[in-house]
């Protein structure tokens, strides 16, 4: 073997291995904006096209199975009771997810104006005998790895507002604590309900009615009528 022969067999080992390094920093990378997108509270970055972000509609159901293997379709939006659903994407093997397990369990969360669903990845993922010592008594917990999917879920613990009247999600994000979450989801509540929406009908008419009470049209003013106001000079 000539000397040639073995400097590119050398030079064509580090170029692989600059490849390899080169592959793993992009990787990190990606990982790093990940976790970013998700503390802030934002659409994860890894988000798939057509996926639910805050504004967007939400799926109409959530479909899965309880911790009993049952199947359970849960109403979403328009077709919920409810005014808002709270969806909290908890793992049994998740280490943040501790003290919200622990906190849940203590009854943390029965403050939170809003229905509160637990939802884990499926039976393929998750370990039920550990869910059942961590899920608190009467709560609704749902294992769907499909809703993961659906909401474009980026890790643990996740939290999704549905409103139930709108059927869009009115926010998303990560949160250390149940106190923290409650607070979020009261200022999703009063941005809901103390501001219109602009394009609605009712928002425009609304504006409408400020504009003619600015000029002083008033209900009866003559200029409201065109039409008698065009008969009156007719017969003059």
């Amino acid at each position: 073997m000539g000397v040639t022969t073995i400097v590119i067999a050398i030079e064509a080992v580090l170029l692989s291995l600059v490849i390899l390094f080169v592959v793993a920093l992009l990787r990190s990378h990606a990982e790093i904006l990940r976790r970013l997108h998700a503390l802030e509270g934002g659409p994860p970055a890894d988000a798939r096209p057509g996926a639910p972000t805050r504004g967007r509609e939400a799926p109409a159901d959530l479909v899965g199975h309880t911790l009993d293997g049952d199947s359970v379709k849960l109403a979403l939006g328009a077709h919920s009771s409810f005014p808002q659903t709270l969806l909290a994407f908890l793992s049994s093997g998740c280490t943040a997810c501790g003290p919200l397990w622990a906190a849940l369990r203590d009854g943390a969360a029965v403050g939170i104006e809003a229905r509160l669903v637990v939802v884990t990845h499926g039976t393929d993922r998750e370990s039920v005998p550990r869910l059942r010592e961590l899920a608190p008594e009467g709560g609704e917990l749902v294992m769907s790895s499909r809703a993961w999917a659906d909401f474009a879920v980026p890790g643990t613990p996740y939290f999704v507002l549905v409103d139930g009247d709108s059927g869009v999600i009115a926010g998303r994000g990560a949160a250390g604590t149940w106190a923290q979450l409650m607070d979020l989801v009261r200022q999703a509540g009063r941005d809901a309900t103390e501001s219109p929406r602009p394009n609605s009908t009712a928002a425009r008419a609304a504006r409408a009615e400020e504009a003619l009470d600015r000029a002083g049209i008033v209900a009866g003013h003559p200029s409201l009528y065109p039409s008698r106001q065009s008969r009156g000079g007719d017969a003059s």
